[in-house]
């Protein structure tokens, strides 16, 4: 995909000349006569490089680099320029506004160079602001390496995990960080993202690495405390194997051709209970623990502590699932009761993944780990049930870690666009409002899902930058349509709780509405109830801010969650949106009509207007206009559409003449 340009000049004839230079170099070229202009369309596309005059009237080149460099900071500027305020100049190149100065007239060849090699100095800047804001906004432990291995940066949490002062970890070499470090394995984690490496620091901690983001000049890691059994706790159980007995145990088996089956097992909430037991608690808790499973192992079976958290049983493969399955039940059944734990009682819960040789793993390394894999992913499974490792876990991993390194340059490459989903007022079938979705076209992977890539966006950090990139394009939207006469209303966004607890978010979205000319009345903002609820005080406060800016505030997915309408007082919110799953039932279901007439009602009595999302049918549509429900949105009216077909509906008022039915 071709980067985004935008050229700046108040004389028509050299910025033709630009233009056909650039665009025939295989450039997306953008041009502006006025640094007004120029701002203009900077809040609209996603811009790599500016390429400005210095002398134009109203604002100079250095001025609107300044401005650039303020609201942009990932956009390079260069002056191409015949003639330039020496002191304005000097300024502007030391103060980083802009990158080069370039005298006119230029060479062709030459230009092109300098233009290319700004390309990639914006793209470097651009992944040192991406780390550089995981490491200040990331709740995990993150540590930044150069490409020869070194600390460059690292964040609190990482010192409290590897138990470093700073002046210990800064510019030193990873391999000085950890005990008996492995070349081998150490060069393919660094090879292989999608890999994890259990290593021990000097000071005795376990700790794994993952790679966060990473590419050919800087690796950003992700570490995670791993709690090893203690040594007290291993003399006392010597029936326990440790990782390298383990992997030996597996090993032998396969070498001697018996098939075998490896079962991870993991305390689930072992962090919770880490931070509320005592030392000698948490002891006891493993020695129990281990104990009871060693008591109740099947026949011919060993078992292993990978961690004080995560055992491995090992077993000879018994031909059939079920009873694979039976064995796991007898194994977990002593914990179906409380442990004593020096007079606390403990009810203690397993997440169980387990991989079966050879069709699972062909070396015991690769059994091991695809049973941890399959651990892993059922930890997020509230129902307790045992999963087996399926060759598609690792192709989700594999796919998560790519359509993270996917977003940071989906934006730049103006992959995302716009649809608009009418909402339609059930009085009279009136329809000037819309909810603003986003999608994303990806040039290999095709049309990617917000289901897949939103949650992404938000464990990795790049929403931010997708939340302001859909609310500029918007707002640019809804200033287009106010040209062209159309009438809209309202437009509804999604923000995501990460946007919504920036300090700094309702100033940027004052400043879009200003650039935009847009009244911030314009914008419904759909926060999620479970966000929301989290903490009722906080959340009123953070939507406090945005209702003095003047924007409408609705809570979404109304239903999931809480569903508990007392807490709505609370909030300043004016629009309640019922999810999809309270209306699936109500032609089928008198309960459910009656839960949703009580939500209606009493969101009314609050002042709030209510939204039903994910209509289908036209006998929904009845019965929600006999209990007052406000609007509706849905296939049963319009799918969601281009700016254009929207525009269209707003015009023609299709639903408007069969009274709201369709």
């Amino acid at each position: 995909m071709s980067k985004s340009i935008l050229l700046v000049d108040d004389e028509p004839a050299i910025l033709r000349a630009l233009q056909r230079l650039l665009q025939r170099s295989g450039y997306r070229v953008y041009c502006a006569a006025t640094g007004v202009e120029a701002l203009q369309v900077l809040a609209g596309y996603q811009i790599s490089l500016v390429i400005s005059d210095f002398r134009m009237p109203g604002m100079n080149g250095a001025e609107l680099l300044k401005a650039v460099r303020t609201q942009y900071p990932t956009c390079l500027g260069i002056i191409l320029s015949a003639y330039a305020d020496r002191d304005a100049l000097l300024e502007c190149l030391n103060s980083g506004a802009a990158w080069k100065f370039l005298e006119k007239p230029w060479d062709d060849q030459a230009l092109l160079q300098q233009i290319e090699l700004a390309l990639v100095e914006g793209e470097r800047r651009l992944a040192d602001i991406q780390r550089t804001n995981l490491l200040l906004a990331s709740p995990e432990a993150l540590l930044e390496l150069s490409s020869t291995g070194q600390v460059r940066r690292f964040n609190s949490l990482a010192l409290a995990v590897l138990h470093l002062p700073p002046t210990e970890l800064k510019d030193r070499p990873l391999a000085e960080l950890f005990s008996e470090i492995n070349p081998i394995e150490l060069a393919v984690f660094f090879h292989k993202k999608d890999h994890e490496l259990t290593l021990q620091t000097k000071s005795g901690r376990w700790v794994s690495l993952s790679h966060r983001i990473s590419d050919l000049h800087h690796y950003l890691l992700k570490i995670t405390q791993v709690e090893k059994v203690s040594a007290g706790v291993f003399e006392r159980q010597q029936q326990l194997l440790d990782s390298t007995e383990l992997r030996q145990h597996v090993e032998n088996c396969l070498t001697s051709h018996q098939a075998c089956v490896a079962i991870s097992l993991m305390i689930r909430d072992y962090n919770r209970l880490a931070d509320s037991l005592s030392d000698q608690q948490l002891d006891a808790l493993v020695e129990q623990s281990s104990l009871l499973l060693w008591q109740h192992l099947p026949p011919r079976a060993v078992i292993g502590s990978v961690s004080a958290d995560h055992f491995v049983v090992v077993l000879p493969e018994s031909g059939r699932e079920s009873r694979l399955q039976q064995h796991i039940d007898s194994l977990l059944q002593p914990f179906s009761q409380q442990l004593l734990l020096l007079k606390d009682r403990i009810l203690l819960s397993f997440s169980v993944g387990y991989a079966i040789a050879p069709t699972d793993g062909e070396t015991a390394r690769q059994l091991l780990h695809h049973a941890e894999i399959a651990c892993r992913q059922n930890l997020a499974n509230p129902k307790a049930f045992y999963l087996r490792f399926d060759r598609a876990m690792v192709e989700h991993k594999r796919q998560h870690f790519e359509i993270s390194n996917s977003l940071y340059t989906a934006l730049e490459e103006q992959q995302f666009y716009l649809l608009y989903q009418p909402k339609v007022r059930l009085q009279d079938g009136y329809c000037d409002e819309a909810e603003v979705l986003i999608r994303w076209q990806h040039p290999q992977m095709g049309l990617v899902s917000p289901a897949v890539f939103i949650p992404i966006a938000e464990q990795d950090g790049q929403i931010g930058a997708i939340g302001s990139w859909v609310l500029q394009a918007c707002l640019q939207q809804a200033k287009q349509w106010q040209a062209q006469g159309v009438p809209i209303r309202r437009l509804a966004v999604n923000l995501s709780g990460r946007q919504l607890q920036d300090l700094q978010f309702s100033h940027r979205l004052g400043q879009m509405l200003a650039l935009n000319q847009q009244s911030a009345s314009i914008l419904e903002l759909e926060v999620t109830e479970t966000f929301l609820m989290e903490d009722i005080n906080r959340s009123a406060l953070l939507l406090e801010h945005l209702q003095e800016l003047g924007c409408h505030l609705a809570m979404d997915d109304f239903g999931t969650g809480y569903s508990s309408l007392a807490y709505l007082a609370k909030l300043p919110v004016q629009v309640l949106k019922l999810d999809r799953s309270l209306v699936l039932d109500l032609e089928d279901s008198p309960q459910s009509a009656s839960m949703v007439r009580h939500m209606i009602r009493m969101a009314h009595e609050l002042d709030m207007e209510v939204v039903a999302e994910g209509i289908e049918s036209p006998g929904q549509i009845e019965i929600l206009r006999d209990l007052r429900c406000d609007m509706v949105q849905g296939y049963v009216y319009s799918q969601p559409v281009t700016a254009e077909a929207f525009a269209e509906i707003v015009r023609q008022q299709p639903y408007r003449k069969t009274r709201g039915t369709s």
